[in-house]
């Protein structure tokens, strides 16, 4: 456990303004502190063993076969908000010998599963953690540039989230595929969990059709299992943002996802609107509906799709699908 002494000291500098004076405190341990008592409120906690005030960023080895920067910082970095504004904490957190999440203040942004390029997942987050908190502090102002995007690296066209003309991150396949989304999906997805988290509204869908417009190399395909249900729908964003669904995943407003009371969780279901026949696909990642008469919860960005925002409740028709390759 962490020290009284060192968490009262960590206390202190918040309180007197010191934190402020560095560019960027490191912290390493397998511990969870509660920031509270840090001034910062509950939802961000922040894995301390000890504190290392750091004055610069450090010089990073370039690979030479791969061209990218090796990250040399700890797997725990807080960048300091300045006065008024707290501060940014990232964190690199293994799920699983496979599986590496990114959390940037309490809220998962992204994960990467499997080996790309001679790399582990953990390998590559480090280095998108590296990226991102070089430009924190340093073009703070430029997070209003992150966006997807479609490069050619290396000679083939990667799906990639760029930010102050710099690739933070490539979406590979590997990690499409067990997030059940396509690269240019999951790209947005990510994206736009980032902007929110940093204070920057979220890209709207008219964005994300213009960016898969051209991008996207293949359509997933569902056919359908024989199985459908009609009945009214609502819908459920505002604070469940970035709350824990059932499913234990982040729930995110502008994800194509749902709740239903017993469909298993992943379950691939389309929904169409029977007023204007518009449809998604969704996936089943949380619990309910809990008021009488409704058969599905759907997050507002699937709500948005098939134009039920208006009015709050629709009546649908949904159909469970699954892949068909």
């Amino acid at each position: 456990m962490v020290s009284k002494k060192l968490a009262g000291l960590l206390a202190t500098a918040v309180m007197l303004g010191q934190a402020s004076l560095t560019t960027t405190l490191f912290a390493q341990a397998d511990t969870q502190v509660p920031l509270s008592s840090l001034i910062i409120p509950q939802s961000q906690n922040l894995q301390v063993a000890s504190v290392i005030p750091h004055t610069g960023i450090e010089a990073l080895p370039v690979d030479s076969q791969e061209g990218i920067s090796r990250p040399s910082t700890p797997d725990v970095y807080t960048i300091g908000g300045g006065t008024g504004k707290l501060p940014t904490v990232i964190q690199v957190l293994p799920q699983d010998g496979n599986t590496t999440s990114l959390f940037v203040n309490g809220t998962e942004i992204l994960r990467f599963q499997g080996t790309v390029a001679s790399m582990d997942s953990y390998t590559r987050v480090k280095i998108i953690a590296d990226r991102l908190n070089r430009i924190l502090t340093t073009e703070a102002e430029s997070i209003g540039k992150l966006r997807p995007a479609l490069q050619s690296i290396d000679g083939q066209k990667q799906v990639v989230i760029t930010l102050a003309d710099t690739v933070l991150a490539t979406v590979d396949a590997s990690t499409a595929k067990a997030a059940q989304e396509t690269q240019p999906r999951l790209a947005f997805l990510y994206t736009n969990r980032l902007r929110q988290v940093l204070g920057e509204a979220p890209l709207k869908a008219q964005a994300l059709a213009g960016f898969l417009e051209g991008t996207e190399p293949a359509k997933v395909e569902y056919q359908s299992t024989g199985r459908t249900m009609v009945g009214m729908a609502s819908w459920y964003g505002g604070v469940f943002h970035g709350r824990r669904a059932a499913d234990g995943s982040r729930f995110n407003m502008h994800a194509l996802t749902a709740a239903h009371k017993t469909l298993p969780f992943g379950t691939m279901v389309k929904v169409v609107n029977q007023r204007n026949h518009k449809s998604c696909f969704v996936k089943i990642t949380d619990r309910g509906p809990y008021a009488g008469g409704r058969i599905i919860d759907l997050s507002r960005g699937a709500a948005s799709a098939i134009g039920m925002l208006g009015s709050g409740v629709a009546r649908v028709s949904l159909e469970i699908v699954k892949r068909s390759s």
